[in-house]
């Protein structure tokens, strides 16, 4: 059974990277820096949302600025820190030719990242926020992954950290699982109803879900 997979929370811890091209950009107007758990709270939704969130009291106004600030250093240095969670490599090694990833991250960066670990061999199909129909939690990505696939809407698996992901798969009609201990908030992710939860990737990969989906 093939996997649509989401990046940052699920497949790779990024949020070192992350929390330094926020704290650098920060760091060049003034600001004061955030902690990697704070930066967490923030991912969600790509970039624009990610340094929305980020600026909080800080005003709109500085957003630009941020912005570009944040997408210069980050495109750099996604690389640095990210890696991947226990249990994902063996689990892609396993189900080579059967998993994608729908990521709200940009494509560059995803690439650069899946790059570090020769890890793009493994999907039959890579979308980013800027190369899927829209972004998720809209369903187009994972329709269009499962069409260019040439997969079944009802043998397909939806594998995420957060809300999007969730909304994602729940809108497109197919199954999803989710990681509680990626970036997303547990209790919001609960509330939504996903058809499985595990504490980790890892613990998804010793599940008898996998067997069913084998």
């Amino acid at each position: 059974m093939p996997f649509i997979l989401d990046l940052d929370g699920t497949l790779m811890d990024t949020i070192e990277d992350l929390g330094k091209a926020i704290n650098y950009a920060f760091s060049k107007l003034g600001f004061p820096p955030y902690s990697d758990e704070t930066v967490k709270s923030f991912v969600g939704n790509g970039s624009v949302n990610f340094v929305m969130r980020s600026l909080g009291e800080h005003g709109e106004d500085k957003f630009e600025e941020v912005f570009e600030l944040f997408n210069e250093f980050y495109k750099e240095h996604c690389t640095d820190n990210a890696k991947p969670y226990p249990g994902v490599l063996d689990f892609l090694e396993r189900h080579s030719g059967k998993c994608a990833v729908l990521t709200n991250k940009p494509a560059e960066q995803t690439l650069k990242i899946l790059g570090k670990f020769g890890l793009e061999k493994h999907f039959t199909c890579i979308l980013g926020g800027d190369t899927a129909p829209k972004r998720k939690p809209d369903s187009s990505g994972v329709l269009k992954i499962i069409e260019n696939s040439k997969w079944s809407l009802g043998e397909t698996l939806m594998i995420g950290d957060d809300v999007p992901d969730i909304g994602a798969a729940q809108a497109a009609g197919i199954k999803v699982a989710v990681v509680l201990g990626g970036f997303g908030r547990a209790k919001e992710l609960l509330e939504m109803k996903p058809d499985w939860s595990f504490e980790t990737f890892e613990e998804f990969t010793k599940s008898e879900l996998i067997e069913q989906y084998a």
